[in-house]
C-alpha cells in the first residue's frame, strides 16, 4: 500500500492501483482486443460445430428415411386410424376397428385422413412425422431457453435418429409425435408465463391420445387453476360432440381390456413393470411392490423438483418428466415411442444445475432410447423387444432415483444465483450453455 500526502489530506492507493494508472493506453486496448479475440475463437468453435452436428442430422437421417419407407408394414397405427375414419366418414362403427383405441374425439380432429388414399396417407404420414419431430426438438430448445437453430437442437436431432423411439415412431407414424410436440409447445409456454395457452396444446393432446394426462398435476403445482380448467375443458368439449356423431359409441369401452392388460406381443414392448416383471418371470408381488415404490418416489421427486429447483425451466421439464415416468412404469402402458416425450429432460443436460447431469442419470437415459443395453441372456430373455422393454424400465428407473437423490442434496445446501427470471415466469436463457458441447 502507497500513501500519499498531498495539501493536508492523505490518500491510500494499492500498487495494482497505480500501476492501472501507470499502464499505457495501448497495452489496456491489447489485453481487452485479446479477450475479444478469445471469446470470438469460442464462438467460431461453437459455429462451425453447430453447422458439423446440422450436416450429421441430415446425412444421418437421409438414410433412415429411406429405409424406414421402403417397410412393409410401414404407417401401420396411422392405417388403423385412417380405417377408423373411413367408417367415421361413412356413418359406419369406427370402434369396430379392433386396434383403434383412440377416444372419439380423435375422429373428429383426424377427420381429413378420410380423404386421402392408403399410399397417400403413407407417404404424408411419414413426412409428418419427420417434420413434427424436427420441429418439437427444436421448440424444446427455445423453451429451456437456446437457439432453436442451435448447437443443441442439431445434436438432439442427430442423435434422436439412431434411438429405438424415433425409429420406431417413424415406422409406425403413431400419434406419439403429436404428443411430443404439444409437450414442447407447453413449455415453451408455460415457462413464460402462458399457462391457458399451454393448457390448450396439452388438452388437445389429451383428445388425441390421453399420452400427457400426468402433466395435468403440474397446473396443480403451479395452481394455475385457468390453464387447468382449459386442459379438462377441451378434451371433455371435443369427446362430447364427438359421441354426438359416432355410431355405436358403447363400444368404446370395449377397448379398455387391451388398455388395462397386454396381450400377445404386446407384453413384450411394454415397458411398463407390470409386464416387465412378468416377461422376467416375477412373481405378482414383485409387481404391486415395484409399482407402489415408484409412485412414492416419483411423488417425493416432483414434489421437490417444484419447490427445490429455483429455475423455471428445469423446475417445468423435471417435474412434468417424472410425473410421466412415474405413469409409463407405475400404469399399464410404455412403448418405445412414448421416450419421445423425456427427449426435453434429455436436452436439459447443457443446463447448468441440471439433475440429470450425474453419470447415473445419463446411462438411464441411454438406456430409454435403447442404447448400450446388456445381452438378452443376462436378463434369461429370448426375444429383443423384451430386453429393451426391460432396460427401458431399468433406465426410467435409474433417471428417476438419480434426480431424487441430487434434490435430496441440495434440499438443505445453499444456492447459487438463480439465472435472471422475469417476473412473468419468462426465461431470458443462457446462450452460453449451448457451448457446453463442444467443451
Amino acid at each position: 500500500m502507497i500513501v500519499r500526502r498531498s495539501s493536508g489530506a492523505t490518500a491510500v492507493t494499492t500498487p495494482g492501483a497505480d500501476l492501472r494508472r501507470s499502464a499505457p493506453l495501448s497495452s489496456r486496448m491489447v489485453a481487452n482486443l485479446q479477450r475479444l479475440d478469445a471469446r470470438r475463437e469460442r464462438s467460431t468453435v461453437v459455429v462451425v460445430a453447430t453447422i458439423g452436428f446440422w450436416i450429421a442430422a441430415v446425412v444421418s437421417w437421409i438414410p433412415l428415411y429411406h429405409r424406414i419407407s421402403g417397410l412393409k408394414g410401414l404407417g401401420w397405427d396411422l392405417l388403423t386410424t385412417w380405417r377408423a375414419e373411413r367408417l367415421f366418414a361413412h356413418g359406419g362403427a369406427p370402434y369396430a376397428i379392433k386396434a383403434f383405441l383412440y377416444p372419439p374425439s380423435c375422429l373428429l380432429l383426424f377427420r381429413p385422413l378420410a380423404a386421402l388414399s392408403e399410399h397417400d396417407l403413407k407417404v404424408v404420414g411419414l413426412a409428418v412425422t419427420v417434420v413434427v419431430a424436427w420441429g418439437a426438438v427444436m421448440l424444446s430448445a427455445s423453451a429451456i431457453g437456446l437457439r432453436w437453430c442451435g448447437i443443441t437442437s442439431a445434436v438432439t436431432i442427430f442423435l434422436l435418429s439412431f434411438t429405438q423411439a424415433m425409429t420406431g415412431e417413424l415406422g409406425l407414424e403413431n400419434v406419439s409425435v403429436l404428443c411430443f410436440l404439444a409437450l414442447a409447445v407447453f413449455y415453451f409456454c408455460s415457462i413464460r408465463g402462458q399457462w391457458v395457452v399451454g393448457g390448450a396444446a396439452i388438452g388437445i393432446s389429451l383428445a388425441i391420445k390421453p399420452l400427457l394426462l400426468p402433466v395435468l398435476l403440474v397446473f396443480v403445482l403451479a395452481r394455475q387453476w385457468r390453464g387447468f380448467a382449459t386442459v379438462v375443458a377441451v378434451p371433455a368439449a371435443l369427446n362430447l360432440l364427438a359421441l354426438a356423431f359416432v355410431a355405436s359409441p358403447s363400444q368404446v369401452f370395449s377397448k379398455l381390456p387391451s388398455l388395462l392388460d397386454r396381450t400377445g406381443t404386446g407384453v413384450g414392448l411394454n415397458s411398463a413393470w407390470v409386464d416387465v416383471t412378468r416377461t422376467l418371470a416375477l412373481p405378482v408381488g414383485v409387481s404391486v411392490t415395484l409399482r407402489v415404490a415408484t409412485v412414492v418416489v416419483v411423488v417425493v421427486g416432483t414434489w421437490w423438483a417444484w419447490n427445490v429447483l429455483d429455475d423455471a425451466v428445469l423446475r417445468v421439464v423435471t417435474s412434468s418428466s417424472l410425473l410421466l415416468i412415474g405413469a409409463y412404469l407405475a400404469g399399464t402402458l410404455s412403448e418405445y415411442h412414448f421416450m419421445l416425450t423425456l427427449v426435453p429432460l434429455a436436452m436439459t443436460v447443457v443446463l447448468r444445475r441440471s439433475p440429470v447431469r450425474t453419470i447415473p442419470a445419463l446411462l438411464g437415459i441411454v438406456w430409454m432410447f435403447g442404447h448400450l443395453t446388456l445381452p438378452r441372456s443376462v436378463l434369461g430373455l429370448t426375444s429383443d423387444s423384451a430386453n429393451n422393454s426391460a432396460f427401458r424400465a431399468f433406465g426410467m428407473s435409474l433417471v428417476v432415483v438419480s434426480i431424487v437423490v441430487v434434490l435430496a442434496r441440495r434440499r438443505n445446501a445453499p444456492l447459487p444465483v438463480a439465472l435472471p427470471v422475469a417476473a412473468t415466469g419468462e426465461v431470458r436463457g443462457d446462450r452460453a450453455n449451448e457451448e457446453t458441447w463442444s467443451k
